[in-house]
């Protein structure tokens, strides 16, 4: 008997335990506070928050956050993606986000090339608290008329798991997020 074939006959002779259906799908409710949900959101995708009454107070939490780090903003223009190849921390401006999953809105014309929240090490986004919305179908909503070239979702530090099941934090993007929530 070949290798196969006793393979194939212990995989019949143990057959897998019968599951129960695990019962009717049950969406997302959001609660009544935005806030909490996108704090929340926030913190189970693996990101820092941080409120801030203004930018005076952002810029202390981000000293205390990256102390010997060279900050690069979205406002300083670059001509070529590979520019930003050495870019530790990059701020940016995020356009709305939303409390079901954490997620910001991120358009090109906020970002100084396309790939920088890609590449840097660590992104940070300053969002606006009266721009959060409860869920993505509100999300969307709000998308309606307004396009930009280029735009994308974003929740959360990159992460990715192999077959393995090994944790890696920034393979395909910045190793952490830190969101600064901004008071009107």
């Amino acid at each position: 008997m070949s290798t196969r074939d006793e393979i194939l006959r212990a995989i019949q002779e143990n057959p897998l335990p019968v599951k129960s259906h695990p019962g009717d799908f049950q969406a997302y409710v959001h609660s009544e506070d935005p806030m909490g949900d996108f704090q929340a959101s926030l913190k189970t995708v693996g990101a820092q928050i941080f409120f801030c009454k203004n930018g005076h107070e952002a810029q202390i939490a981000l000293d205390g956050q990256y102390p010997s780090m060279v900050r690069y903003t979205s406002q300083e223009v670059v001509t070529s993606g590979l520019d930003l190849e050495d870019v530790e921390v990059l701020e940016i401006q995020g356009e709305f986000g939303v409390g079901e999953n954490g997620a910001i809105w991120l358009r090109d014309d906020h970002l100084p090339h396309r790939v920088a929240p890609f590449i840097c090490q660590h992104l940070v986004i300053y969002i606006r608290k009266s721009t959060l919305v409860g869920t993505m179908h509100e999300a969307y909503d709000r998308l309606e008329g307004s396009y930009a070239d280029f735009g994308f979702f974003l929740s959360g530090p990159s992460k990715t798991a192999d077959i393995e099941q090994s944790l890696v934090i920034g393979a395909h993007g910045a190793r952490s997020l830190t969101v600064l929530v901004m008071d009107n």
